[in-house]
């Protein structure tokens, strides 16, 4: 992790002035091929969703603005991001499991299963999951397609911890298509950086 000089930082006049606003926040949702994703999936057995999530992180980790945070009132840029993951239970509630991210799917996906398994047998929100800054919290909602998506916040919090949504798959032609919402603090992320994560996001879903 580095500490950001933001008398000497290039955005410091945008970090100012989105973080005098009462929402800072925004976002976007998209539709990404997931087709080559979805096949290599079903031919292994392994979760989709771990598949989407390793991939999401990997193009992440590649834009530093997504690995930038808001700390005690100062901006840090961390070595690499993790995830956090709701987790639904058997009785329809859910709790937020941290998943650390590794470079490779099989390492990463035997921790995420622990981490879930784990999750799914705690009650409550687990909020205790997500008192770290270096992750991005993860949703998916594979009942529903969806071209537009909100999210809860506080506006009297420091959090600048990015939103990441997966919803339900489906045909677009002869490609499947997978809707993604993201959400990040317009102080430290632009558009250009959201997409290029897009843009690395899809090529790894296409590989």
């Amino acid at each position: 992790m580095k500490n950001i000089d933001l008398e000497t930082w290039k955005r410091k006049e945008h970090f100012r002035h989105f973080c005098s606003l009462d929402d800072p926040y925004w976002g976007l949702s998209t539709a990404l091929d997931c087709t080559c994703t979805w096949q290599a999936a079903k031919q292994t057995g392994e979760s989709f969703f771990l598949r989407c999530l390793h991939k999401s992180l990997i193009a992440a980790n590649r834009v530093e603005e997504l690995r930038l945070r808001i700390v005690d009132g100062h901006v840090v840029c961390f070595d690499r991001t993790n995830g956090s993951a709701t987790v639904l239970r058997p009785d329809e509630t859910f709790g937020c499991c941290f998943i650390e991210f590794f470079d490779d799917f099989p390492t990463f996906a035997r921790e995420a299963v622990k981490r879930i398994e784990e999750t799914k047998a705690r009650s409550g929100m687990c909020l205790d999951q997500n008192d770290r800054a270096d992750q991005i919290y993860y949703s998916s909602i594979p009942w529903q397609s969806f071209t537009g998506l909100t999210y809860s916040k506080s506006l009297r919090s420091q959090d600048s911890i990015p939103r990441i949504t997966f919803g339900k798959a489906g045909m677009n032609g002869e490609k499947l298509t997978l809707p993604v919402s993201i959400q990040v603090h317009h102080g430290l992320v632009d558009g250009l950086h959201v997409a290029r994560f897009l843009e690395q996001f899809q090529n790894l879903l296409s590989a």
